[in-house]
């Protein structure tokens, strides 16, 4: 897939049909440029392995709706898949037919281990995962995905999803504490067998929709759903919420979705179960699955598992935003020369090293939206972005640091609940180091051939070797001496040689 190229991908599942456009920005990042989705409820009322004549009758128009919309962006590609729903029913082929014949669009009906391998992809592309659980919940089944050294080795499907659970168990509104039990055993049930796992994340709207109503409730201040870590006792106590309540009472909810209001409780039930088998203590919230699972194998080939989820997200955002990765390397290698030279004072480890380097390396993504205020675009950025593979504690971090990263002083105020007692500490070390470091690299091309470093007890003397005058660049660094010294508590010393 070359970059450029627009892929649209369409998830007909037993609940919604979804649509997901997507531009190549790099060899291994795409960007998002639309977004769509029908609540066409095609397996409800799915009785006796039949599609109800109802639910085909809103597939086929939700088919109609989002071919017009991917169609509209000219891609090279329509991924069309269908998962539990046209898999059970006996009369998926009439359906199938139809679509095709309205739509033009041949819909490829996966198997429970394409199901998974896809949302795999999506998972594990986008996260820190590398060994531990999947859990996909749809509306017709429950997919839970073995991962081992970021690799797939097996999964389960399950007839637990949203819309199967609801009708299969809870024959009232409220359901019955006897109908929530036997959904809770049936969950046990299907799912023994299965190796625990403490390292648990999940994927599906319903799952999605449990972390917006548990955003809400922490007031949390961040306002991205990929990648908050739920507790157990959260999810359990929203699911005992949930099925005590009747539609009218559940609709009140901050953050409840209008398409789920009926089938969340059965979800969050399975999704407690599972947490409970599994004996995971937090799930991690993936906004990436199936679709974009299909994405990465419409771009990358079958296997499709990025080596590095962090550089190639960092890529994508900086390409995004107008900025060229590979100009902002020179700044990135004066960054780690000045940790390297500078560990005596401030004695931090690899993973501050980390954050740095990705800072230096996104610092310029605020440029094209106001140069004036360059800097608190940057930061913005960095917080609501598509970045992936980072802790939310370390997005804050690195929002901070390319906030900072000309003037300022990291402040942490409004996110408390995220990061850590020392982050404050090791935030004014790190913003010193990348204002340097942009300071040495003050024009591109730099007319910097060398840096030399020297460190000597309280004193750090920079010596820039240049075979033109570089003059910007000595005063660049003068203008970081304040926050410098104050920081690590050392001289900084400035000179340059022809």
């Amino acid at each position: 897939m070359s970059a450029g190229r627009v892929v649209a991908v369409i998830d007909v599942g037993s609940n919604s049909v979804r649509l997901l456009v997507t531009r190549q920005l790099t060899a291994s990042a795409f960007e998002v440029v639309d977004e769509e989705s029908f609540d066409a409820r095609l397996g409800e009322g799915h009785q006796g392995g039949l599609l109800s004549a109802e639910g085909m009758e809103r597939g086929v128009a939700a088919m109609r709706l989002v071919s017009q919309v991917a169609a509209a962006y000219q891609p090279s590609a329509i991924v069309v898949a269908g998962t539990e729903a046209l898999r059970r029913a006996s009369n998926a082929p009439r359906f199938l037919e139809t679509v095709r014949r309205e739509t033009g669009l041949g819909i490829h009906v996966l198997s429970g281990e394409e199901e998974a391998f896809a949302s795999f992809l999506g998972v594990v592309n986008s996260t820190s995962l590398r060994d531990g659980c999947i859990i996909d919940i749809g509306g017709g089944s429950l997919e839970v995905i073995e991962v081992e050294g970021r690799e797939f080795r097996r999964s389960r499907s399950a007839p637990l999803g949203a819309i199967y659970a609801t009708e299969t168990y809870f024959r009232a509104d409220p359901p019955a504490p006897r109908d929530v039990r036997a959904l809770r055993k049936a969950a046990r049930q299907q799912l023994a067998g299965v190796a625990p796992n403490e390292t648990l994340f999940g994927v599906g709207g319903a799952v999605r929709n449990l972390a917006r109503i548990i955003r809400l409730r922490r007031r949390y201040p961040l306002r991205r759903l990929h990648g908050l870590i739920l507790t157990r006792p959260e999810v359990r106590r929203l699911a005992q919420e949930l099925a005590t309540m009747d539609r009218e009472a559940r609709r009140r909810i901050p953050g409840v979705s209008g398409a789920r209001i009926d089938t969340l409780p059965a979800a969050a039930v399975v999704i407690d179960e599972a947490m409970e088998v599994l004996g995971a203590a937090t799930l991690s919230v993936s906004g990436q699955g199936l679709r974009e699972g299909l994405t990465w194998q419409e771009m990358l080939g079958p296997d499709a598992v990025l080596p590095d989820v962090r550089a190639a997200s960092i890529a994508g955002l900086a390409r995004a935003n107008g900025v060229d990765v590979s100009a902002a390397e020179p700044v990135v290698v004066a960054a780690n020369g000045l940790f390297e030279a500078t560990q005596p004072l401030h004695h931090l480890n690899g993973p501050a090293r980390d954050l740095l380097l990705a800072a230096a390396r996104l610092a310029g993504i605020g440029m094209h939206i106001d140069y004036y205020n360059r800097d608190r675009h940057a930061g913005y950025l960095v917080h609501s972005g598509d970045l992936h593979g980072f802790s939310h504690r370390e997005i804050v971090l690195l929002g901070e640091l390319v906030r900072c990263a000309d003037s300022g002083t990291p402040d942490f105020t409004a996110f408390k609940s995220i990061v850590e007692v020392d982050d404050a500490r090791m935030a004014g070390m790190l913003v010193p180091l990348l204002g340097a470091a942009r300071a040495i690299r003050r024009r591109s091309p730099s007319p910097v051939r060398e840096t030399r470093l020297a460190l000597k007890g309280a004193s750090l003397t920079v010596v820039l070797r240049a075979a033109a005058p570089v003059d910007a660049e000595v005063v660049a660094l003068e203008r970081q001496q304040r926050r410098f010294e104050s920081a690590l508590k050392a001289k900084l010393v400035v000179s340059a040689r022809a």
